[in-house]
């Protein structure tokens, strides 16, 4: 574990109660998780190449030798465990995974509610229908419809050519085929 950037790491926070041969019960936190070990935050900090029990939450028992104590923290390489070591890693990441999600996706572009919200939709086959712009960026637009179209339906909005991207109640989110320049979109935008 002398090269922390080189392995992937998991960030896993959960309690555990470790303790030696030499060293009575003490507490620490899980820190983080590789390939190499595992890594705690604690008060106490044990010697390297010192053995230990430590009983994590949600992984039980595992002997372990000390490979690295910084202040404030060492971290630990698995010797042996309760339980399949495998299904200990299995479930460690999973705790992981659950306690890190992925990022939300935010917008490239900002939403706007432009001035002139009555437009007419095209279908392909020449339908045309009547919608209300909800709001707008320069990637696409949502509109209020009647009658929703379905998700990959091309379009044109107003003038601007866009696909159906999603569906929902009353309305639908489109792109645009070709993004709108971004100076293009205000309050005055016109589609």
């Amino acid at each position: 574990m002398s090269d922390r950037r080189s392995e992937a790491r998991y960030k896993v926070i959960l309690p555990a109660l470790c303790w030696g041969r030499h060293r009575q019960n003490f507490y620490a936190v899980t820190d983080d998780l590789s390939s190499d070990g595992i890594r705690f935050k604690s008060s106490v900090v044990p010697a390297v190449d010192e053995r230990l029990t430590c009983s994590i939450r949600h992984a039980g028992s595992l002997e372990a030798i000390v490979v690295r104590a910084e202040t404030s923290a060492f971290a630990i390489r698995v010797l042996s465990a309760d339980h399949p070591l495998g299904l200990v890693v299995q479930s460690l990441l999973s705790v992981a995974k659950s306690q890190n999600p992925p990022p939300l996706v935010t917008r490239a572009f900002p939403r706007i509610v432009p001035e002139i919200q009555d437009v007419l939709v095209t279908t392909e086959a020449g339908s045309m229908l009547p919608g209300r712009v909800i709001n707008l960026s320069a990637s696409g637009v949502a509109v209020s419809m009647e009658e929703p179209l379905d998700v990959g339906t091309l379009i044109v909005i107003g003038r601007t050519r866009a696909k159906v991207a999603r569906r929902f109640d009353n309305g639908i989110g489109a792109a645009f085929l070709s993004p709108l320049h971004e100076d293009a979109v205000g309050p005055h935008i016109v589609l």
